[in-house]
């Protein structure tokens, strides 16, 4: 049986966890993504693809959907898993990829599993990517598909009062944009946020940044990178909008993070957790501490990826029943 190395603090074992380590030391062996535009980094995914992505599952229906938004539309998947899911709770997903990489379909087996698991309805977006789409439009998307996803939940087959929101990375700064802009605007609040390994401070300042800077799958020139292309300049990463560790989280809906021992972005998360617990929020936090960024993606390969989905899976199941 697999030990889980499992904190509610940010901390890191001494060593990465065996098939995290593989999959770190071969990505450090690809060509980085830094090194070229986003066209050739995501034709480098597509043809590599993700040898450990998580197995598929049978669920009830899957179908893709246009969500209409302020400037158009954007593409969405959502899934089914029973019959019985039918007019339930759901999860709206954001996926990963630094605003600049990644789709729904990467992130197919991943909501898959999280449907079946949680036995709720999961619905992913598809947002526009940089740089062709700045941050703060596709946070105003993120926020108009939520939205719709509320004021039409009975066509769509979920319970509007059961709407819970998340993703990772990227998809986790876009998660705290959601959120944030409802509680502004008066939107009604999802009611949990599963915050994966979430991006929430684009100034980059924490030390696990530097820690971490490369050797650990996400770099710091691969982040750089990725600000390169979703910032309009690089002084907006100082924006007060873009700055969620400054504003006020009061009010907003209980927090369910997960951060990664080896991750850059791992103090960051943990000071997030914090802040909100600052500001009276409930939060759980667990630190897969010998885990490197977007271990959750490779569930099919590391154990603790596929412990974390079912994990989230018994948040939503829990909090949506």
């Amino acid at each position: 049986m697999t030990v889980m190395n499992i904190s509610d603090t940010a901390s890191r074992t001494e060593e990465l966890e065996e098939m995290a380590a593989k999959v770190a030391y071969s990505a450090a062996r690809l060509p980085q993504i830094e090194d070229g535009t986003p066209e050739q980094a995501r034709a480098m995914r597509a043809e590599r693809g993700n040898p450990f992505a998580p197995q598929a599952c049978d669920l009830h229906s899957v179908q893709d959907l246009e969500i209409p938004i302020g400037r158009g539309s954007v593409s969405a998947r959502i899934y089914v898993p029973t019959p019985e899911s039918v007019g339930k709770g759901c999860l709206v997903f954001y996926h990963g990829g630094g605003y600049v990489l990644s789709s729904v379909d990467d992130y197919d087996t991943v909501t898959q599993r999280i449907a079946a698991h949680s036995g709720c309805n999961v619905i992913s977006i598809d947002y526009e990517l940089a740089p062709d789409n700045k941050i703060k439009s596709i946070h105003q998307d993120g926020f108009d598909a939520y939205r719709w996803i509320i004021e039409n939940a009975n066509e769509l087959g979920i319970d509007a009062q059961k709407v819970a929101i998340g993703g990772d990375s990227a998809g986790g700064n876009l998660t705290v944009a959601v959120t944030l802009a409802c509680k502004r605007q008066g939107t009604p609040m999802p009611v949990l946020q599963i915050l994966i390994y979430p991006s929430v401070d684009p100034s980059m300042s924490f030390n696990s940044i530097d820690e971490f800077a490369e050797g650990y799958f996400l770099t710091k020139r691969g982040m750089n990178w990725f600000r390169s292309h979703y910032l309009e300049t690089p002084e907006q990463a100082n924006d007060p909008d873009l700055q969620f560790l400054r504003q006020d989280l009061s009010g907003l809906p209980p927090a369910f993070l997960i951060t990664a021992g080896f991750d850059p972005l791992r103090d960051e998360g943990q000071a997030y957790a914090d802040k909100l617990s600052s500001f009276g929020v409930p939060v759980t936090h667990l630190c897969y501490q010998d885990m490197i960024h977007a271990f959750v993606s490779f569930a099919g390969g590391i154990v603790a990826g596929e412990d974390a989905i079912q994990k989230i899976a018994a948040e939503l199941k829990q909090t949506l029943a």
